[in-house]
């Protein structure tokens, strides 16, 4: 029997390309929310969602089906993702800390390596995706009157994961999905970061929710 996708749900209260983060065609979540980075695996689907904060208006901002997950702190180890925008980390000069590169442009204004990466890379878990589309600010809000569901979850979103959500909202958010996939075949990019400001910390508590 086949397993069912994992769905993870949450607000965003920063999308300025850092968390997450698309570059040549791949979408990457390796700051913030750590714990859906923990927690998810290849073929969990993930949905961002703004929040009623600002601009963001509640706005869908992307969706991602994970495609790999690499082994816990390559990220940061290997050449391949060295140069992509939130790899922001790198080995320390005893070859086990992690220490934020002089060239990060995210995160600058903090030390937040406790929780996006763990001080010896034991918590950067990274989810990588090439089946998504990412809308940022040209992200609709739309969505809330054909899935009534998802629009009142997402309202009331709290702080922390909550688990096993009704069939309907799982099956309104694949059809949301689905829905997209559809309208937007072959382009996975629809738009820019809602914000240019990258000194926004996005990595605490978030609102979110797993089904």
């Amino acid at each position: 029997m086949k397993r069912e996708s994992k769905i993870y749900v949450y607000k965003m209260t920063t999308d300025n390309g850092g968390a997450p983060c698309v570059w040549r065609g791949q979408l990457s979540l390796a700051i913030c929310k750590p714990e859906i980075r923990r927690m998810a695996e290849a073929g969990s689907i993930i949905f961002g969602f703004g929040s009623n904060k600002r601009n963001y208006d509640e706005r869908l901002l992307y969706i991602a089906v994970v495609t790999e997950k690499p082994h816990i702190g390559d990220y940061y180890r290997k050449k391949r993702y060295a140069k992509r925008l939130d790899c922001i980390y790198k080995l320390g000069k005893d070859g086990k800390t992690a220490k934020r590169k002089k060239t990060a442009r995210y995160h600058t204004k903090s030390d937040e390596r406790k929780r996006d990466v763990g001080m010896k890379f034991e918590k950067a878990n990274v989810l990588l995706s090439t089946d998504f589309r990412y809308f940022g600010k040209n992200g609709p809000h739309d969505y809330k009157e054909e899935y009534k569901a998802i629009g009142k979850v997402v309202k009331r979103l709290k702080q922390g994961h909550r688990v096993n959500h009704n069939k309907n909202l799982r099956d309104q958010l694949l059809r949301l999905k689905h829905k997209m996939w559809r309208k937007y075949p072959k382009r996975k990019k629809l738009g820019n970061p809602t914000t240019s400001d990258r000194t926004g910390v996005c990595n605490h508590p978030d609102p979110s929710t797993s089904c």
